[in-house]
C-alpha cells in the first residue's frame, strides 16, 4: 500500500509541474485572403509568454491548412515553422501583416471593403434613377 502512495505522490508531482498551454493561431483562408481570429490549434508544455514576436506561419501535421501567429516560441511539437515549401505562408503572412481579418461578414480586407463599398453606392444611385 505503500509504494502505491509513494507512486500516486511521485505522479501527482510530476504532473504539477507540467506548464501545459494552449498555442492560439489564426487560419489563413486562401479565398479570401484573410486570417482568422486566433483559436488554440495545439497545447504546448512551456511557460507561457506575454512577448509578442514576429508573425509565424505554422503548419500542423494533422490538417492541410496553414496557420499564422504573433505568438513566442516554443511552437508545438511535430508543426512546420516557417517552412519555405508551402506557398500559402507567404499569402498568410502578407494578409497578416496587412492585418485582414476573416469577419462574420467577409475579409476586413479595406481594398475589397472599398470595392463592396463603391458597388453598393452604385447600385443605389442605378436604383434612385430607375426611381426606385
Amino acid at each position: 500500500m505503500g509504494a502505491v502512495a509513494a507512486s500516486a505522490g511521485a505522479l501527482w508531482l510530476a504532473c504539477s509541474t507540467l506548464n501545459v498551454e494552449p498555442f492560439v493561431a489564426g487560419q489563413y483562408v486562401p479565398s479570401l485572403d484573410c486570417v482568422t481570429p486566433g483559436i488554440a490549434i495545439d497545447v504546448i508544455d512551456g511557460v507561457p509568454s506575454d512577448a509578442s514576436c514576429d508573425v509565424t506561419c505554422i503548419v500542423p501535421p494533422f490538417d492541410s491548412g496553414v496557420y499564422v501567429t504573433g505568438a513566442c516560441a516554443p511552437f508545438p511539437p511535430g508543426d512546420l515553422v516557417n517552412p519555405k515549401n508551402v506557398p500559402l505562408c507567404a499569402r498568410a503572412l502578407a494578409a497578416a501583416s496587412r492585418h485582414d481579418l476573416c469577419l462574420e461578414g467577409g475579409p476586413s480586407n479595406p481594398a475589397l471593403d472599398a470595392a463592396v463599398d463603391a458597388g453598393s453606392r452604385k447600385d443605389a444611385a442605378v436604383e434612385d434613377a430607375a426611381g426606385g
